[in-house]
């Protein structure tokens, strides 16, 4: 029985071949245990009938494990080098049902994208680089992924999970946890991956929440905002936590996006309103607190940045 790509001596032996050297600067490290690809291929609940979405292909060991279950794979791969062997392995091993995109990951239209194969599903060993704010793109970009099976650092998790308080707490926390729900089903160690990495990961789940696929409106709880409006609570958000330590006035007023008087008037006011007051800092502060006072502001006028 020929072994899977994903084996740690075919994958030595495919890169021998074709001189490939892994380059750390795209975070390029293959996940070499079979049992652990063939997991996440079962928590990723994978039909007969689906488009999967695969960012960072590389010379397919995730993506041959992946057609066994799925109708097709739409792979998405930079690096020239893993292109050029990826191709001679679809021949190889008879990936006829995927299809490979050679375009930067962060560069692509994925409403145009989703739309145009389908896909509401997305399992990838995502490149290091790129993971967090790839997760964030396509959350924001495409309504029609309803789903994410992701490998991803752990610290990159932290950041994904953190909550008000947690040293990972950030903008980047706050504005994931708008567009989606998060899960880690698994810890994956260092030493499963060729080249080992610095730090463990995570295998994860990703829920995106209820969006209006045609109007682009999308819901948090009782809220709805469209596009436009994510856009702004986001460049709010960002402006709170633009000098974390500091208290989130001075932190709006020192990152360049200025309330006019009269707003800082009324944040002031809305803060006392969700129980806090003006000398807080962002990091105290929930989702619900940020979008309940963005809202007021919104609509009190449209912001300005």
């Amino acid at each position: 029985m020929a072994q899977y790509i994903s084996s740690p001596s075919v994958t030595a032996d495919i890169l021998k071949k074709f001189g490939i050297k892994l380059r750390k600067n795209l975070g390029q490290n293959f996940l070499t245990d079979t049992n652990i690809l063939k997991k996440i291929i079962k928590l990723s609940g994978i039909n007969k009938s689906e488009t999967i979405l695969e960012v960072g292909s590389g010379i397919g060991s995730l993506t041959e494990l992946i057609l066994e279950q799925a109708q097709k794979v739409i792979c998405i791969e930079l690096d020239a080098r893993l292109v050029s062997v990826f191709k001679e392995i679809m021949k190889t091993y008879n990936l006829d049902n995927a299809v490979l995109i050679e375009k930067d990951a962060m560069r692509l239209d994925y409403l145009l994208l989703s739309r145009d194969y389908s896909i509401k599903k997305m399992v990838s060993n995502l490149p290091y680089k790129i993971a967090a704010p790839l997760i964030l793109k396509i959350l924001l970009e495409a309504p029609g992924i309803e789903k994410m099976y992701l490998t991803i650092q752990k610290d990159i998790a932290e950041r994904l999970l953190a909550k008000k308080g947690d040293k990972n707490y950030s903008s980047y926390s706050i504005k994931t946890g708008f567009l989606a729900d998060f899960k880690i089903l698994f810890n994956i160690q260092k030493t499963c991956f060729m080249p080992a990495p610095h730090v463990d990961s995570v295998f994860i789940e990703v829920s995106a929440r209820e969006r209006n696929l045609e109007g682009n409106v999308y819901k948090y709880q009782d809220r709805s905002l469209s596009l436009q409006q994510v856009k702004r609570f986001f460049n709010f958000i960002d402006a709170c936590f633009a000098n974390r330590r500091k208290k989130m006035i001075n932190s709006i007023e020192n990152s360049g996006a200025v309330l006019p008087v009269d707003k800082m008037d009324l944040m002031i006011k809305m803060l006392h309103v969700i129980g806090k007051n003006k000398d807080i800092r962002a990091e105290q502060l929930e989702l619900n607190d940020f979008l309940e006072i963005f809202i007021a502001l919104e609509n009190d006028n449209n912001l300005n940045y």
